[in-house]
């Protein structure tokens, strides 16, 4: 038995592949450590890398990190937790290693060959499948609660399939406003999943349990006033509509949020960065405000939803599924993720403010938060790849 154990808790390649929040989660923080300090090599030393012949140098960071990074995170996520929900095995093994194997490839192929057709079809093969592998144990279960995700991953290739046509100059002009369109589902989607797992997290998650405020009016709101929200800023072009609805929206999540809080949170990290992450919706819904009059704010409005609000709360939500679903004991992740946690936020506020105070030192705010973001995720990695690679820890 006791041979047994210790043999049983190597790194084992057939674990890794067992279920899909280990290598998508694993692939996902090496490669926004990767990206992330590539992309502050463009502006410390003047780089230009291989990928830029095919994708502009902005698009490529935009699109990298919403369909490269956020898009694995929901993979793993997805693919784990419909296991739960469905009680029917997602893939793993080959057809695992299949799914991943097309992520990489569509990672690594800018570097390798300009040729867009190449890339493009390499990188649009991705979200189908796993749109498929997603969808066959909900319809075998008949989960039609979920069916939903199926569709937005489709979505999702949908708005990935369009940028690549207007990057292949089939389309033009449109490559912007879709990844303003797929960032806003992401953040759609962060408010659902939220509203599901956020209040459970929280008050199971504390010393004293406490019980959440949960209003009915809010909960209901919560995710139509978003998508008004997002439809409001793309296409409207009156100003004032845009304040009120930015600001009713952030009163809507304010609310929602506050009713889910307890001083206690701060003694837990792998709850509080949820909270931390959420409250960076509500930031994202003033800079968007301020930015109908001074369209200066709008892209640090759009960094808070994606690195305050996607960098925080998906690292926040991989820590805590790789400890749980690892058969660990959530109350003892370890030690270095908070500080993982407390680099994101510094990243966040220092990409955010400095803009603001000085705009003479935007540049540098690129290149220190980006540090303080390759820092961080270089923590999880070396925190997190044992718990990835390894049998579960009760096994």
């Amino acid at each position: 038995m006791i041979n047994s154990k210790k043999t049983s808790h190597k790194p084992s390649f057939q674990e890794t592949f067992s279920i899909g929040f280990r290598p998508f989660f694993l692939c996902a923080t090496l490669f926004s450590f990767f990206a992330i300090l590539a992309w502050v090599a463009v502006f410390l030393f003047g780089f230009q890398l291989s990928a830029f012949a095919y994708y502009p140098m902005n698009i490529w960071h935009a699109h990298e990190m919403i369909f490269g990074y956020s898009m694995a995170v929901i993979a793993g996520f997805l693919l784990t937790a419909i296991k739960n929900w469905t009680k029917i095995q997602t893939i793993n093994g080959t057809k695992l290693m299949f799914l991943v194997g097309i992520w990489i490839l569509a990672r690594i192929i800018p570097f390798i060959t300009d040729n867009g057709w190449i890339i493009s079809l390499i990188d649009v093969l991705f979200l189908p499948s796993l749109a498929f592998f997603v969808a066959l144990p909900l319809l075998q279960a008949n989960n039609k609660r979920n069916y939903f995700m199926v569709l937005l991953i489709l979505v999702f290739a949908l708005l990935n399939s369009l940028i690549h046509l207007d990057l292949l100059g089939l389309l033009l002009g449109i490559t912007h406003t879709v990844l303003q369109i797929s960032l806003y589902s992401i953040i759609a989607l962060v408010i659902i999943m939220a509203g599901r797992v956020f209040p459970m997290f929280s008050q199971n998650g504390v010393n004293n349990r406490y019980i959440v405020q949960k209003h009915a009016m809010i909960e209901k709101l919560a995710v139509p006033s978003f998508f008004i929200f997002a439809i409001t800023v793309i296409i409207s072009k009156n100003n004032y509509i845009t304040l009120l609805v930015c600001m009713f929206t952030a009163i809507i999540h304010l609310t929602r949020l506050k009713g889910w809080y307890n001083q206690q949170i701060w003694q837990v990290p792998l709850v509080w960065v949820l909270h931390v992450g959420y409250f960076f919706i509500i930031i994202g819904f003033i800079l968007t405000a301020l930015s109908a009059f001074m369209p200066y704010y709008n892209f640090i409005a759009l960094h808070a939803f994606s690195l305050g609000v996607l960098g925080i709360i998906t690292i926040g939500m991989m820590a805590r599924v790789s400890i749980g679903h690892t058969g660990r004991n959530l109350k003892f992740p370890p030690n270095s993720v908070k500080y993982s946690f407390i680099l994101l936020v510094l990243a966040t506020i220092i990409r955010l403010l400095t803009p603001i105070i000085s705009p003479t030192f935007y540049q540098w705010s690129i290149i220190i938060s980006g540090l303080l973001w390759a820092l961080a995720f270089l923590l999880f990695v070396y925190s997190y790849t044992k718990i990835l690679i390894t049998p579960r820890f009760d096994a």
